[in-house]
C-alpha cells in the first residue's frame, strides 16, 4: 500500500469539513444533542434532528437554517419499537442518504442498588444500549450498501468508573463502550467507522441537579483539572472531528471529554 501525500496526509481542518454530507442526531433537540446537531450543520453537514417534541425539534431546526445551515425534524418516540426500526430508513427518505449516525438519546434512573426496579433497569438499559445497537444495524445496512459511513456513540465517563445509585446507567454505558469496539472489530474493513465520545460533567439540564448544588464548586476544584463543568458545544466540536476525514484512521475509540476528571 502506497503511504499517503503530505497533501492528503495534512489537509486543514475548514468550516466545510462535513459538506455534502448527512447526519442523524438521537435526541438532538436539546442539551448535548442540540449542540451536536448545530456543531454538524457549522461544518456543512446537512442534520436530521431526532427527538420526541416536535415543536421543540422545530426551534432547532430553525436555529440551524437562521445560521445558514440545512436542518429536518425526524419527530419519534424512541420508547416506541417501531419508532426505533423506522427511524433510519425516513432519514434516509427525508435525505436521499445517511453519512453519520450520532446515538446520543439516553436516560438515567437512580437509585439504590439493594432494591432498584426491574422495569426501571430495563428501561434504562434498552435506551442507553440496546437503541443505539439497533440503530447501528440498520445504519449499516444502508452504510454497507454505499461506500460507507460513521457511527459516533455518546457514552459517559461513567463507562469507565462508577458511582453509587447509579447501576444501570453505569452498566449500559460501560455496554455501550463494549459494543462501539465489537461493531468497531466487525465493520471496519466494509468502510464503516465506529467510535465513541465518554463526556464528563456537562451544564445541561438533565445534570443540573449535579451542577446548581451547594457543594458543585468544590467538587470542580476536587476533580476536574481545568477547574469548570464542560459545555454542550465541547461535545459537538468532537462529535465534528469523529465524523469527519480528519479523523479517518480512528476507530474503535472512546474519547473522554471531561476536563481531566479521568486523570484525577
Amino acid at each position: 500500500m502506497e503511504p499517503e501525500t503530505a497533501a492528503r496526509a495534512f489537509e486543514p481542518a475548514s468550516p466545510a469539513m462535513l459538506e455534502g454530507r448527512v447526519a442523524l442526531v438521537t435526541g438532538g433537540t436539546r442539551g448535548i444533542g442540540r449542540a451536536i446537531a448545530m456543531s454538524l450543520a457549522q461544518a456543512g453537514a446537512i442534520v436530521l434532528v431526532s427527538g420526541r417534541d416536535a415543536a421543540v425539534g422545530a426551534e432547532v431546526v430553525a436555529a440551524i437554517e437562521a445560521a445558514g445551515g440545512t436542518a429536518f425534524c425526524l419527530t419519534a418516540d424512541l420508547a416506541d419499537d417501531e419508532a426505533v426500526g423506522s427511524l433510519i430508513g425516513k432519514s434516509v427518505a427525508a435525505a436521499g442518504k445517511l453519512d453519520i449516525l450520532v446515538n446520543n438519546a439516553g436516560i438515567d434512573a437512580d437509585a439504590p442498588a439493594i432494591d432498584y426496579d426491574l422495569e426501571a433497569w430495563r428501561r434504562v438499559l434498552r435506551f442507553n444500549l440496546e437503541i443505539p445497537f439497533r440503530l447501528s444495524q440498520d445504519a449499516a445496512q444502508h452504510f454497507l450498501a454505499r461506500d460507507g459511513g460513521v457511527i459516533v456513540n455518546i457514552a459517559s465517563v461513567l463507562g469507565f468508573v462508577a458511582v453509587g445509585e447509579a447501576c444501570s446507567y453505569v452498566a449500559a454505558k460501560h455496554g455501550l463502550i463494549g459494543l462501539t469496539k465489537s461493531l468497531a472489530v466487525e465493520w471496519g474493513k466494509q468502510g464503516v467507522r465506529v467510535n465513541a465520545i465518554a463526556p464528563g460533567l456537562i451544564q445541561t439540564d438533565m445534570t443540573s441537579y449535579l451542577w446548581q448544588g451547594e457543594h458543585a464548586d468544590r467538587y470542580v476544584d476536587a476533580r476536574i483539572p481545568l477547574g469548570r463543568i464542560g459545555q454542550p458545544r465541547d461535545i459537538g466540536g468532537a462529535v465534528v472531528f469523529l465524523a469527519s476525514d480528519a479523523a479517518d484512521f480512528i476507530h474503535g475509540q472512546t474519547i473522554a471529554i471531561d476536563g481531566g476528571f479521568l486523570a484525577t
